[in-house]
């Protein structure tokens, strides 16, 4: 006797938080650590374009390691 199979249940997926929301928080942080690494470069050695170089380098870097990051885990 042939009886209609019924699909497996699927748990229900945990909500996400939207791609802007991730970025967001991406780059507040990425912030916070170039704006950290340029106020201890200005503290080391007192010049101020020197210092911004160096935060919006750190600024660079954190946010590429965390797009990076962001990319791998997502399965991409």
């Amino acid at each position: 006797m042939l009886t209609a199979s019924t699909p497996p249940a699927t748990p229900p997926s945990s909500p996400r938080a939207p791609r802007w929301m991730w970025l967001l928080l991406m780059l507040l942080f990425a912030g916070i650590i170039g704006g950290v690494a340029g106020l201890l470069s200005y503290a080391s050695d007192g010049n101020i374009p020197a210092a911004i170089l160096t935060g919006g380098g750190a600024f660079a870097g954190a946010l590429a390691l965390l797009l990076a990051i962001a990319h791998y885990t997502s399965g991409g």
